[in-house]
């Protein structure tokens, strides 16, 4: 079990800036902190670790929080976090394009490793679990980067239910024992997966039969992708031909998801070439070896396409990893 207590009104005024950051990175993974100018910088973060689950209460106000395409390409996990917000506050945020307002008193689940940017027009506070994303992506396919709950989930109950556990599960985080907190934590999870897996509109069985056949089909296009990326030659045409569908098909059982077949394999590589400048064990090979480890034939389409997804160049991303002092 770790714990960990910050609060910034207790520190001098010239440390606090890092401070927070530090704090705010060791529960969510890097992020920039944006003072706003004229405003009380305040933020308070109680943390308590079981296992791969993090559970704390957050307030914070005066700053924007940004978390970066650099950011995102340091973390070294995906993780997701279910928010209950606390009532009579709210929060703007911006991600994917989109200008959101989390309301007080709600519940959100959303990814860490996509970039955002928050700003709230007073004391922000919230209480949050926060896990690695793999462990919600064996139990529900296709998930999304953020869900505000009350949208997704049709019924109160569910949502009342889920809200419930969550609070029980945080508020007992130090006195369950570590085999009460692995079981607690997989019903939460289980949970989750069973409200995010029934949230759309009833279909007709005819419409839920295609609709189970397609999701079908793209979760063993996904799963060819990823274990396939580091081949240069891994096209949608191969992809279709693994999956025994036409290219026609393909494309259609991707249609509405946020990445298309070739997006998805570049998106792929990417990761892959991501973890791999992250590797200490790495740090000697050359980048352009790097890159063709990854999947790519051209150094120059990889680097352009990495800054295009992460805001840095191959070379920078790895010169950050070695002097994380010098991005300050």
């Amino acid at each position: 079990m770790e714990h960990l207590a910050v609060d910034t009104r207790t520190l001098p005024e010239r440390d606090r800036i890092e401070a927070w950051e530090q704090a705010l990175s060791s529960v969510g993974g890097p992020i920039h902190v944006d003072p706003i100018p004229g405003e009380d910088f305040s933020g308070e973060l109680s943390s308590i670790r079981r296992g791969s689950f993090f559970f704390y209460d957050l307030r914070y106000s005066g700053m924007r929080l940004w978390r970066r395409p650099v950011d995102v390409a340091k973390m070294n996990q995906e993780l997701f976090a279910l928010s209950l917000t606390l009532p009579s506050c709210s929060l703007h945020v911006e991600r994917d394009g989109r200008a959101l307002t989390l309301q007080g008193g709600q519940a959100y689940l959303f990814n860490h490793a996509a970039t955002y940017r928050t700003q709230p027009p007073s004391a922000y506070k919230t209480r949050t679990i926060a896990f690695p994303g793999r462990l919600l992506r064996q139990r529900v396919r296709d998930l999304r980067h953020f869900y505000a709950l009350t949208e997704c989930i049709g019924s109160s109950g569910g949502l009342g239910l889920i809200h419930t556990f969550a609070k029980h599960l945080a508020q007992g985080a130090a006195d369950w024992s570590a085999d009460e907190v692995c079981t607690l934590s997989d019903q939460f999870l289980d949970l989750l997966a069973l409200f995010l897996g029934s949230g759309s509109a009833a279909a007709s069985p005819c419409e839920s039969s295609e609709s189970a056949m397609r999701a079908g089909h793209r979760q063993r296009a996904l799963q060819h992708i990823r274990a396939q990326a580091a081949d240069p030659d891994l096209s949608p045409a191969r992809v279709a031909q693994a999956c025994g569908i036409s290219m026609g098909y393909l494309h259609e059982v991707f249609r509405g998801f946020d990445m298309g077949v070739e997006q998805t394999i570049f998106e792929e590589r990417l990761e892959l070439a991501r973890r791999l400048l992250s590797d200490p064990r790495r740090r000697r090979v050359p980048i352009q070896a790097l890159a063709y480890e990854a999947g790519f034939n051209d150094p120059a389409h990889f680097s352009r396409r990495f800054k295009r997804r992460f805001g840095v160049t191959p070379g920078e991303l790895r010169t950050e990893l070695k002097h994380p002092a010098r991005a300050r």
